[in-house]
């Protein structure tokens, strides 16, 4: 565990969809050794995202690559692999492949949109091994690869405008968990901690399931179960999004992202606050990276 001294000042948890429509924040401020959380809003300035020294900043994607991937690429760490995407031998790697002819270990994102002829096979033949393995997390939580770009469980083209946007203009500002050290450590530094959630994952950890998150009805189902259970912890004042959570976030498909991120940002403030947040095994804290709260074994 990670044996925090005192819980981050803020939580910013953000569910960082492809399109800037489906970016949703959720904050929760700590006052008086209660995280106070505030209603979800859209992130539509990435440029002006504020991350404040006290907080820790979740994102919904993967930060880290494939320990495959890394060997292939020649990567001895994945800060280093930040500052070095988009740049000298990796200039196009955040150019998503349109063709297969297009796909290089340093230009590993395919297809740019999924067309006819676009195939799975095409990211094996370029990348090997390295095209599919997934990081030791991903197995264990259920999340999809990181490069392929086509399909409801893609990943990749969240992943490519935070580490472009958001991590690497700020890459020596922030802090980054697993790879800069342990949490303990990282809050206490007075940076901003930047670490990967899964909102899946996050719901199992409070004990709720949802049994479909496009359906208003099952979100609203799911926001009054745990209303029930976590919403009852006094160390959490769920006031601002009591009736978000009632309501099912909206009637439209849509409200499945605030959802998502309101989610995430309750359920990391329970396990900061009750310092249960594993630390990964040691060679993950190298290329891999870990999901907040995901256990070892």
């Amino acid at each position: 565990m990670s044996r925090l001294r005192r819980p981050p000042g803020e939580i910013l948890a953000i569910d960082w969809g492809a399109t800037p429509g489906k970016r949703q924040l959720c904050r929760a401020v700590l006052r008086r050794g209660r995280y106070v959380l505030a209603p979800p809003r859209p992130v539509e300035d990435v440029a002006a995202l504020e991350l404040p020294g006290d907080a820790v900043v979740a994102f919904d994607c993967p930060i880290g690559v494939s320990r495959e991937y890394g060997a292939k690429a020649g990567l001895r760490s994945f800060r280093e692999a930040l500052g070095a995407f988009g740049a000298g031998r990796f200039s196009h790697f955040y150019e998503f492949a349109a063709r297969a002819e297009d796909i290089t270990t340093e230009r590993p994102f395919y297809p740019l949109r999924g067309v006819k002829g676009t195939s799975r096979n095409d990211l094996r033949k370029a990348l090997g091994d390295a095209a599919f393995s997934p990081r030791e997390c991903d197995q264990r939580a259920g999340a999809g690869p990181i490069f392929w770009l086509v399909g409801p469980r893609q990943v990749g083209r969240s992943a490519a405008c935070v580490w472009r946007d958001i991590i690497t203009p700020r890459l020596d500002r922030v802090a980054l968990w697993p790879f800069d050290g342990p949490l303990t450590e990282l809050v206490a530094s007075g940076r901003p901690v930047i670490a990967e959630m899964y909102p899946a994952f996050f719901l199992r950890t409070l004990g709720v399931r949802v049994s479909r998150k496009s359906d208003p009805a099952a979100r609203a189902a799911c926001g009054r179960a745990l209303l029930r259970g976590a919403g009852t912890d006094a160390r959490l004042d769920l006031d601002a999004v009591r009736g978000l959570l009632k309501g099912g976030f909206g009637s439209s498909r849509s409200g499945e992202d605030p959802f998502d991120a309101t989610i995430a940002c309750i359920a990391l403030a329970r396990l900061l606050l009750d310092d249960a947040v594993p630390e990964p095994p040691d060679h993950a804290r190298r290329v891999e990276g870990w999901i907040l709260g995901l256990g070892r074994g």
